[in-house]
């Protein structure tokens, strides 16, 4: 009886809670994990690489389906949740489609909240780098854009804006070419205190607090892109945590496109894999027009250059 009634409030919640709200997104969110997993679509095959010796350091590698780029363009997709839940596994679907557009994917994992905080993160950010220096001979910061959504966007901003994490784990590297960020919550000073906010990056005074800050790293670096979706009625991050952020990026004349999507919800903009065709080709169509990344020479540990 217990069980049934619970499972009636949960779809009352489900039918009533109106868009914008915190309700209506969490009621939604089985949906969404369902599809992730259970999806007919097309899922990427994907090879396991550790960079790192905790159980969550590691990421899944998929090779393009299209003859490779020359050079190689490469994204780094992050999956969402809070920083906290969430596994890059549930993503083969999203890889399967970047891949579709002649990219190496790299769907990243890392040691979450909140046993760790953006400090943690960060330290994994730079080991992932390094590790993708050394195991893949064509990558190269200046061929990869990062995307994600969410959290995840939210680290595919800092991976583009925060310079010293590109120089603290490879010095002679440039930044990396772009980011998209769907639903991603970049202004910090915009968003609720929750305890998601708080586990992440502390107070609003703690110095973590600026660093973990994708709009305190701002502007862009020069020939960088950016993409930001985010829906109008999103219940999980404002939409002013993106609108702030376009608005102190497009002062430093950057390269920003922002897409502000009537009636979209945090899990309509997620769900673009699956059914959400419009925030699906305002994706694809930016990737498919972002620039040939220049060829470049890189040295390996030994200090031979190689050409990437």
């Amino acid at each position: 009886m217990i069980v049934v009634l619970l499972l009636l409030s949960v779809f009352l919640l489900y039918v009533t809670a109106p868009r914008g709200t915190l309700w209506h997104e969490a009621t939604r969110l089985p949906v969404l994990w369902y599809q992730a997993l259970r999806s007919r679509q097309p899922k990427a095959t994907l090879k396991r690489i550790n960079y790192g010796p905790h159980l969550r350091q590691y990421y899944l590698y998929c090779e393009p389906k299209l003859p490779s780029a020359n050079p190689p363009r490469w994204i780094i997709y992050f999956h969402g949740g809070s920083w906290r839940w969430g596994k890059p596994d549930y993503f083969r679907v999203h890889a399967h489609i970047l891949a579709g557009l002649g990219y190496h994917v790299i769907l990243p994992s890392y040691r979450p909240c909140p046993q760790h905080n953006y400090s943690h993160i960060a330290a994994d950010l730079k080991a992932l780098l390094r590790n993708l220096d050394q195991k893949h001979a064509d990558w190269s910061p200046q061929a990869t854009i990062a995307g994600g959504m969410s959290a995840g966007g939210h680290l595919s901003a800092l991976l583009a804006l925060d310079v010293n994490l590109i120089r603290e784990a490879l010095p002679n590297a440039r930044s990396i070419a772009g980011f998209f960020a769907l639903g991603a919550p970049l202004d910090l000073e915009q968003m609720p205190q929750r305890f998601a906010i708080r586990d992440l990056a502390g107070s609003r005074e703690d110095p973590l607090f600026s660093k973990a800050n994708p709009a305190a790293h701002l502007p862009l670096q020069p020939q960088q892109r950016g993409l930001i979706i985010h829906g109008d009625q999103d219940g999980m991050v404002p939409v002013a945590a993106a609108m702030a952020f376009v608005q102190k990026a497009k002062g430093s004349s950057n390269d920003i496109a922002f897409h502000q999507i009537e009636r979209g919800t945090h899990l309509s903009i997620a769900a673009w894999p699956f059914q959400n065709e419009q925030v699906r080709q305002i994706i694809t169509n930016w990737l498919s027009q972002n620039p040939a990344p220049p060829k470049c020479k890189k040295q390996d540990r030994t200090g031979t250059t190689q050409s990437g």
